[in-house]
């Protein structure tokens, strides 16, 4: 009986483990890319910038800047105020505080502070591409956008009165940084100097604005998503993902057609789609009009950017108002007439099927196997 019991337990452990291969074996390598599914691409190299080659002060100047509360219109927020780098550069809340409300609880912002994870790779920038000049190269545009937050109400530096959504003050925010950069905070003299050679004293409003982007932008060379399970399962690593995770991808790439959107090494398309998370109201408008802000086109109401996923099953809440904490109600959303409440809606979505429950938690899984390995504590910013 013994014997029995031992051979059926072996059986059982056999069966089992065929059944955990079995989907596996179904993806073998490619011989052309060296990848199990090709539609995945690892994440590049961090980008090579002429005009601004990396170097360790510039990253720890960087550094400093993004933590320091001082250079904000009150003293008492800074970037990391809505992009913590301890919870991958986003404050996990669906709305913030901008900056001239403190301590006052009301009005947030009207828009999440998504995470900044891999935005150095980005080509498009903010939910509704507002403020990014095509004329810029993608390396001008993103020194652009790691300063330009001190134009708004969230850092708040022009003393802005009202929130307008997407209203800035550059100017008023540049002459702002200059007084404090050369005159209220004199310490950061010797900083720029070590890191870029230049004496901030001798730079106008304008030159000191585009060099602190770029120290930014070294910093946030550090907020990269890679290495991550399905990479290395990707690659050739047998057992580095489960089996709903494969699936998942699977899924992804085909019957629910999330790569029609999200594409490429970061999974994102970086154009804007309506997917009928701003539906107008029984007035005809919209409680957010997204892309059509920044352009006056009509066909742009609705539209918010194609997020990255990388990472993205740590840095809920999702969509342009984080009213979304769950990736399964985040793809629910997505494959259910709920996408298609908007009249302006792309017709992009049709082309994901219904889906089961079972295989809404497989492509969940496939988007927790992207977590990409720990970004090094010491190049974090503790508050």
């Amino acid at each position: 009986m013994k014997n029995i019991s031992h051979l059926i337990l072996i059986l059982s452990l056999f069966m089992i483990a065929c059944g955990e291969n079995s989907v596996e074996s179904d993806w073998p390598l490619n011989a052309d890319t060296g990848l199990r599914m090709s539609f995945l691409q690892p994440v590049p190299p961090l980008p090579v910038w002429d005009g601004n080659p990396y170097s360790e002060l510039k990253e720890s100047l960087g550094k400093t800047l993004f933590g320091d509360a001082r250079l904000s219109g009150s003293g008492k927020a800074a970037c990391g105020t809505c992009h913590l780098s301890m919870t991958l550069f986003q404050s996990s809340t669906p709305l913030d505080l901008p900056d001239r409300s403190y301590p006052d609880l009301a009005p947030s912002l009207h828009r999440n502070a998504p995470s900044l994870m891999n935005l150095v790779y980005a080509p498009m920038f903010r939910w509704d591409g507002s403020h990014v000049d095509d004329e810029l190269s993608v390396e001008d545009n993103l020194y652009e956008m790691m300063v330009l937050p001190y134009a708004e109400a969230n850092m708040n530096l022009s003393q802005l009165s009202v929130s307008e959504g997407e209203r800035v003050d550059i100017e008023g925010a540049q002459l702002a940084m200059h007084r404090k950069l050369t005159q209220e905070l004199p310490e950061y003299r010797e900083l720029f100097k070590e890191a870029f050679d230049e004496d901030i004293q001798e730079l106008g409003p304008q030159e000191l604005w585009r060099l602190t982007g770029k120290a930014l932008a070294q910093f946030i060379r550090v907020a990269v998503s890679k290495n991550s399970a399905f990479d290395r399962w990707n690659a050739g690593e047998s057992g580095a993902i489960s089996d709903a995770a494969i699936r998942g991808a699977a899924l992804f790439e085909g019957k629910a057609a999330c790569i029609v959107c999200h594409n490429g090494p970061f999974l994102s398309d970086f154009q804007f789609h309506n997917i009928s998370t701003s539906p107008p109201g029984e007035k005809g408008t919209r409680a957010d009009e997204g892309r059509y802000l920044a352009t006056g086109l009509e066909r742009d109401r609705g539209k918010f950017l194609t997020p990255m996923l990388r990472s993205s099953a740590m840095t809920s809440p999702y969509f342009h108002d984080g009213s979304e904490v769950s990736l399964h109600e985040v793809i629910r959303r997505k494959v259910t007439d709920l996408a298609t409440l908007d009249p302006n809606h792309s017709p992009l979505i049709r082309a994901a099927e219904p889906l089961s429950d079972d295989e809404v938690h497989d492509l969940v899984q496939f988007l927790i196997s992207l977590n990409g390995e720990p970004i090094p504590m010491e190049k974090l910013i503790s508050f």
